[in-house]
């Protein structure tokens, strides 16, 4: 979906039982972000009297799972879906399935009981489908956020959130990335030089709610 002032790319998990890989999103969340970016046009880019340039408008990338296929690591803004896990150890067979499936690495088998790396888990729910004990166990589907990717003549990946966003935390992130991009919009300014100027790490202040 395509506005004057924004891209909205998604990937195929975003609609049920579209891609086996896909977690379930909260109750309405695509339809919220794609009525986000309907967003205005920005009036110094309205003022060009021209259809804007691909990279003088906002890119957002929503993807159902940690697999990216709508690479939103060099999107402006990025959504992946995940699932925070639990091992109950008291109930864990010590099957070894979890450990097997999981693509990340994140689970090992410690004295004969899974154990899970938070560290490494980027939450695509593989885990659960495997367990036959009934032993893990999932939350809600959040997200994590990358602000600021871009490709081009000088490409950089978008940088992460340190943690994940509930629905209405993810939808007001877009819509304050939006805003910036409202009244900071520039024909030869792109997303990533707002949220980064002149180069500089480290998010702005705003991004937070």
């Amino acid at each position: 979906m395509s506005s004057d002032a924004c891209i909205l790319e998604t990937c195929r998990g975003v609609k049920p039982g579209g891609c086996r890989f896909g977690l379930p999103l909260p109750g309405g969340f695509a339809g919220e972000l794609e009525a986000l970016a309907g967003t205005a046009l920005p009036v110094a880019l309205a003022e060009l009297g021209r259809p804007l340039r691909h990279h003088e408008r906002l890119r957002l990338s929503l993807c159902a799972c940690p697999n990216g296929c709508v690479r939103p690591h060099v999107a402006d803004v990025g959504l992946l879906a995940a699932r925070d896990v639990a091992i109950d150890a008291a109930a864990c067979a010590g099957c070894g399935a979890c450990r097997d499936v999981c693509p990340d690495g994140a689970i090992a088998l410690d004295d004969g009981v899974a154990a899970l790396d938070d560290s490494r888990c980027l939450g695509c729910g593989q885990c659960l489908a495997v367990c036959p004990a009934g032993a893990i166990a999932a939350g809600p589907t959040r997200f994590r956020a990358l602000i600021g990717g871009r490709l081009g003549r000088r490409p950089r990946l978008g940088q992460e959130l340190g943690r994940r966003l509930d629905g209405q935390a993810a939808l007001g992130l877009v819509a304050r990335c939006l805003a910036a991009h409202g009244a900071q919009a520039r024909p030869s300014r792109r997303f990533g030089d707002i949220i980064f100027p002149a180069g500089q790490p480290g998010l702005p202040a705003w991004i937070w709610p």
